[in-house]
């Protein structure tokens, strides 16, 4: 893979002074080996000059010159002409904004695989590009190549449901939300603990300290005036040494799953206006900003309950991500079964190896993305966004485990091409992409909707025609199929 790297990644790479070390050396030298570990290439624009001429400090900027000379310059690159001006306004040449959009060019123009940059700026820049999935902060980067080239990946995380007062509240996790909220948070916190408020959490792999936590309340009613059973989020924060590692869908499927068992009408959080990340990434899974509070945070909120009148308002996939993730419409949209094999199956929905709820008291079930994508080689042309996916677990159990809803699909032969499409969702190493490649190659992006309690099987299936046999390939299912699983499943 080809990847493209801001000036402030080739700082912490290439310190010139000592003064250079910082929070991202240790990162960016990992990352450094983990390209190098998967015969990736780094590439630097040719206009990333322009950012090292800028440094007042003579001698550092003359040294920086000769280093970035180890790097591949993008030969050519895009124009930044390809971007859509309104995306990215139109800057004066040589200016910061004109040199981001330069380099978001050369990703949209697929002279690279993956840009890499902390710049907050580009990343904002990225999402109304839709470029998201493939500008990646540091620890992203990170979590991508050793998912793709790591032999053997570390296991997903445990999503624990404790008492605020179990929490130690000297955690490193803290520290930004004490500074944000002074001088009332630790009088807050306290309070949590007294009226035993719950909180969702996940720790490091030493066990030490928390990689994220979500503490949950319930109201009576959105700050906005909207009546109905409401479950507030107090807190919701992944640790910056966390990132990367998708911890915070992580939590909020946890969340979404005790929302839906505890038939909550409402979820929100509030937050800063400088938190955008966290804004955006609530926003891509239906939530929306109301009006500023007293003290100038938004009110991000999420409606869970529906009617007959928002079913028809809504295509299928707009549907699900306004009212879901545990809901999904059957109005003129298709529905396919797709079997995964018992070792990808296990990877995708490592939940449903148990036979327990998700979280009942006696379990500690791991859990993974609500966003996720599957390869096969299906030479279906049919699917379309929106679309229910039924997941069918082949070989062992034969059976209908999940539903999902399809986002998107492509069809390549082109393995940097399907990488970089799936990107961080992906259970597949890259060498499994590159094998899959050696013919078109379907890749599907789905959302996951729920697990089935009750797993629907293969004799079942056929018994009451939904099959003819066991699906060696994506299959469509017909109406009646549909009217069967819909009726089966109470939907």
């Amino acid at each position: 893979m080809n990847i493209l790297i801001d000036t402030n990644i080739v700082i912490p790479l290439e310190p010139s002074l000592t003064t250079d070390f910082g929070i991202n050396t240790n990162a960016a030298l990992k990352f450094h080996r983990l390209v190098q570990k998967s015969d990736s290439v780094l590439f630097v624009h040719p206009l990333i000059g322009h950012d090292i001429s800028r440094d007042k400090n003579k001698e550092r900027k003359k040294l920086r010159k000769k280093l970035i000379k180890r790097y591949n310059k993008i030969s050519s690159p895009p124009p930044v002409s390809i971007l859509p001006i309104k995306a990215v306004k139109n800057p004066k040449k040589g200016t910061n904004n004109y040199i981001d959009n330069c380099f978001l060019a050369a990703v949209k123009g697929d002279a690279v695989d993956f840009l890499v940059t902390e710049d907050k700026g580009i990343h904002r820049k990225a999402r109304k590009l839709g470029l998201q999935s493939r500008v990646l902060y540091l620890s992203d980067a990170i979590s991508l190549l050793k998912d793709f080239f790591d032999e053997t990946p570390p296991p997903p995380p445990f999503v624990n449901k404790l008492f605020v007062y179990e929490l130690e509240e000297d955690d490193p996790i803290f520290c930004s939300l004490r500074e944000d909220y002074q001088p009332t948070f630790d009088s807050w916190f306290k309070k949590c603990k007294r009226k035993h408020r719950e909180a969702y959490i996940i720790t490091d792999k030493e066990n030490t300290c928390l990689a994220g936590v979500c503490i949950i309340k319930r109201e009576p009613c959105l700050p906005t005036g909207e009546q109905g059973k409401t479950l507030k989020l107090c807190t919701f924060k992944i640790s910056d040494m966390h990132h990367g590692n998708r911890y915070g869908e992580l939590i909020f499927k946890s969340v979404f799953d005790y929302a839906d068992k505890n038939n909550y009408e409402y979820i929100y959080f509030t937050s800063f206006p400088k938190q955008d990340e966290l804004i955006a990434f609530a926003k891509s899974f239906g939530f929306i900003s109301s009006e500023v509070q007293n003290n100038d945070e938004l009110i991000i909120h999420k409606k869970l309950s529906f009617s007959k009148m928002d079913i028809a308002k809504y295509n299928p996939l707009d549907f699900h991500i306004r009212f879901g993730p545990r809901v999904t419409s059957f109005r003129e949209n298709s529905a396919f079964i797709v079997p995964i094999k018992p070792i990808y199956h296990n990877v995708l929905f490592p939940e449903l190896r148990q036979q327990q709820l998700l979280f009942s008291d006696d379990s500690q079930p791991c859990g993974n993305s609500i966003k996720k994508a599957y390869l096969c080689h299906s030479p279906s042309q049919l699917i379309s966004s929106g679309d229910n996916l039924f997941i069918y677990r082949s070989q062992d159990r034969q059976c209908i485990t999940a539903l999902g809803i399809i986002e998107d699909t492509i069809k390549s032969s082109n393995p940097n091409e399907i990488a970089r499409y799936v990107g961080s969702r992906t259970v597949y190493r890259y060498s499994d992409i590159v094998k899959l490649c050696n013919k078109p190659t379907l890749a599907i992006k789905f959302r996951y909707v729920k697990g089935l309690e009750a797993p629907i099987r293969l004799n079942e299936l056929i018994k009451n025609t939904v099959l003819k046999g066991a699906p060696q390939s994506v299959t469509k299912l017909d109406s009646k199929g549909i009217k069967w699983i819909k009726k089966k499943l109470k939907m």
